[in-house]
């Protein structure tokens, strides 16, 4: 019963963004699917269970809900990924959010008018950001796994971090 609460858990929060989804996102919803997108500077919902997506182009809000997503990007103002086992990997995002369980996100990490912002939440999630400038690394919830390294030039990142059995790292 308790190894299937974070797949239920998951599941919730999946449907809840397909609940508030912004109407003009671009939205790719079901399971299975396969599809490259230009993003021409819109925001992009992925929702569902292992769907296959490249996107390219500037993006604005990137979102990931669900299991099992596989999604590549080039450019995103913001990027969040919600739910469990999901792999996304890509260029640039100024805010990026991992929440729920066992995703694996990487991507570099940019300032935008202020530093570049991580936000992890949840259980066992693993994140690698390469830092392209100043940047502040925000880690809460179970067993997250945070490696960074640094562009020429950047800063190290202003750490905060809560919860328990966390790993923030740079990368050797």
């Amino acid at each position: 019963m308790l190894l299937r609460l974070p797949v239920i858990f998951a599941a919730t929060l999946a449907s809840l963004g397909l609940a508030h989804a912004d109407d003009n996102e671009l939205k790719i919803q079901g399971v299975g699917i396969s599809r490259d997108i230009d993003c021409q500077g819109k925001d992009v919902g992925v929702y569902g269970a292992e769907n296959e997506i490249a996107l390219t182009g500037a993006c604005g809000t990137i979102t990931v809900h669900g299991s099992k997503h596989k999604v590549s990007f080039e450019q995103g103002q913001k990027l969040s990924v919600s739910g469990s086992d999901n792999v996304v990997s890509g260029g640039r995002a100024r805010d990026v959010v991992v929440s729920v369980a066992k995703n694996t996100v990487s991507t570099t990490l940019e300032a935008g008018d202020g530093p570049g912002q991580l936000k992890a939440t949840g259980a066992n999630n693993r994140i690698s950001l390469v830092l392209a400038g100043p940047a502040q690394l925000n880690v809460g919830g179970v067993e997250q796994s945070v490696e960074w390294s640094k562009a020429d030039g950047a800063p190290n990142p202003e750490v905060n971090s809560s919860g328990a059995l966390n790993s923030i790292k740079r990368k050797k």
